[in-house]
Formats: C-alpha cells, structure tokens, sequence
C-alpha cells in the first residue's frame, strides 16, 4: 500500500492512501483522502498522541498556529499550558471521512467520472469514519494514543475508536454524546432531512450551489434551536427587541453555516449518526461491547442538553461499569445546552487536565 502525506495551504496535511476503502453500507473509494492538522511534537517512543474528533460541522482545524492564524473552534484548549498542552503532547484532528473540508466525501472529485461524487458518494458509517483514521494513525506509526477524545458526534467517534481497538487508547474522553441514536434524535435529523429532500433546488443532490439551497438553510435553523437549552435562548433574546432578534440570529447563522457547508456532507453525517448502534439494533448487550475496552474513561454529560441528555451518557457509563471498565462520571451544570463545551472551556479544559495526566516526554 502505497501512502504519501503533504502539506497544503494553512498547515493543513493531507494523507492519500492508494487502496480500496470499503464502506461498512457497501461501495468503496480510491483514494482514501483525509486532511487533518497536528499540534505540538510527537516525542521519541510515539506515546503522546491524542486524537481529538471534531463533532458533526467543524473540521480538524482545532486552534490557531503561525500557519494558519484563523481561530480554531476549541482555541482555548489547545496551546502551551492548556488542557491539551502542545508542550507535553501531541495533538491530531482528522477530517471526518464524508465531511467537506478536506477529506475524502461528497465534492471529493471521483476519479471515474472526474467530477464530484455528489450523492453518489457511499453512505457512511462512524465505524467506517474511525476506520479510516486508524489508517492514518497507522501510517504515523503510533501503536498506541494516549488518549481519544470527543464531544457530541465526536464523541461517537471516538467510544466507537475503543470498541473496534479495545487496547489502543490509555484515556477516551467522550462528551455529551451517546452509544446509539436515539428515536428523538433521529426525529429531530429526519425532519432537517425531509426539508432539505423537499426544496425543489436540491434536485436528489444534483444541485449547483448548497448556499442557494433555501430548504438547507431552514434545516439548519431547526438543528441550530437544539445546540442551546430553551430556556437559556428565551432569557438571552426575551429583552432584545421582540420576535426579530431570535428572527435575526437564526437567519445569520445559519447563513453563515450554508456558506461553507456541503448539503450532501450534511446529509451524510447526520445519515451516519442515525445508523450508530453500538448495540447492533439490539442484537449485542452493550455490556460485552464494551468489556473489552481497555483504557480509563471519563464520560461528561451537560444537564441543560436537550439534543443529547443526560440519559444517554448515564446509560454508556452504567453499560461500561456492568463490562468491568474503569469508567468516571462528570455531570456538568450549565444554562448553555449541548453547546457547553465550546462555550465553557476553562470547566471542560479542567475536566480533561485533571483525567489524561501527564505523558511521556
């Protein structure tokens, strides 16, 4: 197998490995194509990687770097002394398989046709997303992370990275997400979906601009009112000029969002969140799933979060301690909804300094 790594705009790299990549739904790719970035040095025995997940709309682009000066949607958790301390370890976010920033998915141009896959792409499992990294991760042969991590999808990722390498991790970190999708996410997904599916210029995915698509725009706005708790946008918008406030900022930022956001990424990854069953729809205890896990877990749940409550990580943790894991709990108060670990990152910064200690240098 033949894998080449190069270097792009910003600091971006880029990985291709020359294979077959097949997809756990049928179809497969070739090239694989993964962007990602990196922070800090990767020290003399390969011991201090961590792998961060990015969740379902950012991108591998963690923080700021000399290279690329642009913000990094978890800025303050990356650097010198911070919770992911680039002076002891060695941080890589990786693109997810599907998405559109990078790594191979639906604007990726299909050698075949040379032109864009589109909704041609395969659809796309999270165990086919952490496949794929795995390759990665082999091709910087590093044997073993130091730690996995990752909130909402990205913490999909990564419990999901455990269960397929049970002894590959010293820590997993998952935050605010789940070991299944759940009816009433599945609810909330369907309806962005139908939306979508419905405006007339989606045209079964053969559309010419994803930011001209008015039915994903509106879909957006409806996944936007989940990342908050309610009663924390009431108090927020209840006092800024009526109805037009909340009108306004949902129009803006879901603008924003459909300006550099693929439809049919969107639509594969919300796809990919709606298929993740840990359980096997039910044919597998999650017990025995997660048994063989061999790294310590701290699992954080935000108790405004209305997308993923604290239910679903009280069941992950409950369903790893009855496997024998040694597994933590955090529960976290917050007005800020599923939104909390961008927003509060000095608590979920202590949270993960306190629970990877320090590594090897």
């Amino acid at each position: 197998m033949k894998n080449q790594t190069r270097e792009l705009e910003n600091g971006f790299l880029e990985f291709t490995a020359d294979q077959d990549f097949h997809f756990d739904a049928g179809g497969s790719i070739n090239p694989l194509v993964l962007v990602y970035e990196t922070y800090g040095t990767l020290n003399s025995d390969k011991s201090n990687a961590i792998v961060v997940h990015h969740a379902l709309s950012t991108s591998s682009h963690l923080a700021s770097t000399e290279k690329n000066t642009h913000t990094g949607w978890w800025e303050e958790m990356v650097g010198p002394g911070k919770a992911l301390d680039t002076d002891q370890y060695f941080i890589i976010c990786i693109n997810n398989l599907g998405s559109c920033y990078g790594s191979s998915g639906p604007v990726s141009i299909n050698p075949k046709t040379g032109k864009a896959y589109g909704p041609d792409f395969p659809t796309v499992t999270i165990a086919d997303m952490v496949r794929s990294q795995k390759i990665l991760v082999d091709a910087l042969s590093i044997s073993k992370l130091h730690a996995v991590l990752g909130s909402s999808m990205g913490g999909m990722l990564s419990v999901t990275w455990l269960v397929l390498y049970p002894d590959h991790a010293n820590y997993l970190i998952t935050i605010s997400s789940c070991s299944r999708g759940y009816p009433a996410n599945h609810a909330n997904r369907l309806i962005q979906s139908e939306i979508i599916r419905h405006d007339a210029g989606f045209n079964n995915g053969y559309y010419s601009d994803s930011s001209k698509l008015e039915g994903f725009k509106t879909a957006r706005k409806h996944g936007l009112l989940t990342y908050r708790n309610w009663a924390e946008i009431n108090e927020r918008f209840v006092d800024k000029f009526g109805m037009d406030s909340i009108d306004n900022y949902l129009d803006y930022n879901a603008q924003k969002f459909i300006d550099r956001f693929d439809c049919n990424s969107y639509l594969r990854l919300i796809g990919s969140m709606d298929s993740y069953d840990l359980s096997e729809r039910g044919s597998k205890d999650l017990v025995d799933v997660y048994r063989p896990i061999q790294a310590k877990v701290l699992v954080v749940s935000v108790d405004s979060d209305i997308l993923f409550p604290p239910a679903q990580q009280l069941c992950l943790h409950q369903a790893m301690l009855n496997g024998g894991v040694d597994a933590n709990y955090v529960a976290h108060h917050s007005t800020y909804g599923h939104d909390a670990f961008l927003v509060e990152t000095d608590e979920f910064g202590a949270y993960i300094q306190s629970f990877i200690g320090s590594a090897k240098t």
